[in-house]
């Protein structure tokens, strides 16, 4: 007769144990089949946790603590051997859910790629959170007080986040710059402040931005995430451009118009930065300089903005050249003092 989980059993232990056993792996075996199942239905094959070593330790666990009080074991050896395998349970537990819930939260970056940035700060969140569950748990299986641990725990981190105040705010608004995206890494940002170049890095206390003269531009994330600012790459990164000439009164617009769009189509196709563009030319207004062109064309970037510009103008010159065409400048007139008369 053996006795086995408050039940008697007509067998003798040599045979009771390792059947006992064996149903406790084939047991662990199937829930770990049909959880796994489970999740990749609900996350999909690609996301789907590994599954089966924490839920098969946890249901085998779970079954020897069930056999423990039947065990003559020694009061000391028998607390210790169940406090182990309540830990080793817990654990266990931990790890599954902690598997489940960051394969929950990157299935949803994947759904919402406008989270995908935030993606190792959320999957850090979730273990740690569940770390700290499972600490909790496993201390009150061992009896320990966890009421006044809470209490220390919660006073020390007020001080903490009112020591850290500056830091923790930079850190929660390089989470909204992850998450939101309003700057992304690559971009042509211009601040209020004045402060522009393209997005290096976004940290998690600040951001750099690399200028047009290669130097780096530090900005704390509250200040970036607070102020307004001129993202030249959204919605498209495309930059428009704007040449202008003055030429004389007399020249014939009709000549000038004709000019400035063969040069500019001759340029799109050309001249790689330019590449896409759709020119357009315009007598803007007509001043006691001459009159007044603008040529507008867009750049593929900021970056292109001065390479373009540059083929432009010596290609609008040199046309304008060979047109017998001069620019206009503005006339000067300077009053001299009148002389200055000698003692007479």
């Amino acid at each position: 007769m053996t006795r086995l989980a408050g039940i008697d059993i007509g067998l003798p232990p040599e045979v009771v144990v390792p059947l006992f056993m064996l149903l406790l792996l084939g047991l662990s075996a199937l829930l770990s089949r049909l959880v796994g199942s489970a999740a990749a239905r609900w996350l999909g094959e690609s996301a789907a946790p590994q599954l089966g070593f924490p839920i098969g330790s946890a249901v085998v666990v779970g079954g020897l603590l069930l056999v423990v009080p039947e065990l003559a074991l020694p009061a000391r050896l028998g607390k210790w051997f169940t406090g182990g395998l309540e830990i080793a349970l817990v654990l266990a537990c931990a790890m599954a859910l902690s598997r489940i819930a960051v394969a929950a939260v990157s299935a949803y970056a994947t759904r919402h790629p406008a989270v995908t940035p935030a993606l190792g700060v959320a999957r850090a969140t979730v273990r740690v959170a569940v770390a700290i569950l499972a600490l909790i748990t496993a201390l009150e299986s061992l009896g320990v007080p966890v009421a006044p641990l809470l209490t220390t725990l919660g006073i020390g981190s007020l001080a903490v986040a009112l020591a850290l105040q500056d830091t923790l705010a930079n850190f929660f608004a390089g989470l909204y710059l992850l998450a939101d995206r309003p700057v992304r890494t690559g971009d042509y940002i211009k601040l209020q402040e004045g402060a522009e170049g393209f997005v290096e890095a976004i940290g998690w206390r600040s951001s750099r931005l690399r200028t047009s003269s290669k130097s780096i531009v530090v900005v704390p994330n509250i200040k970036l995430s607070t102020a307004i600012l001129t993202n030249f790459h959204l919605p498209m990164a495309n930059v428009t451009m704007t040449v202008t000439l003055t030429v004389p009164h007399a020249a014939d617009p009709d000549v000038i118009e004709k000019a400035f769009t063969d040069e500019l189509a001759g340029a799109v196709t050309q001249v790689p930065e330019l590449h896409g563009s759709k020119p357009v030319v315009r007598l803007a207004e007509i001043t006691d300089a001459g009159q007044l062109w603008r040529c507008t064309v867009d750049a593929t970037d900021v970056d292109a903005q001065a390479i373009a510009g540059h083929e432009i103008r010596k290609r609008l010159l040199a046309r304008l050249k060979r047109e017998g065409i001069i620019l206009a400048n503005r006339e000067r007139v300077v009053v001299l003092p009148p002389p200055n008369p000698g003692p007479g």
